[in-house]
């Protein structure tokens, strides 16, 4: 039995073509969760997030392999563009200890004023 990987996605990694060329597979829609404490933000069309007190970032758990967390650790250019840390996501009743990737240290001079 293979181990799997729960990553809270927010941006590119819900488009099922991103997923096709990464994955080679698409993959389940996955459960709506909610974060919170952090907000999205939008830098030259890439979705990053950042701590914020009293915020909510909506988006999906993803199921993926050892080999798949890879594959999108090199997408988001982890420790480069994103760092890969864990988070306490809301999935419906639960809370969940899921993947996220994170600007928590990058783009700050970035964010609105």
């Amino acid at each position: 039995m293979h181990t799997l990987h729960l990553l809270f996605a927010y941006g590119t990694l819900l488009d099922p073509q991103v997923q096709q060329m990464l994955f080679s597979r698409t993959l389940a829609p996955g459960q709506p969760a909610l974060l919170y404490n952090w907000k999205k933000h939008t830098h030259e069309e890439y979705p990053f997030i950042v701590p914020s007190a009293g915020s909510v970032v909506k988006g999906k758990i993803l199921q993926l392999s050892p080999q798949e967390l890879a594959a999108a650790d090199h997408w988001e250019e982890v420790p480069k563009e994103y760092q890969r840390e864990q988070v306490d996501v809301v999935c419906g009743h639960a809370t969940l200890k899921v993947w996220a990737y994170t600007q928590r240290e990058k783009k700050d001079q970035m964010l609105p004023s």
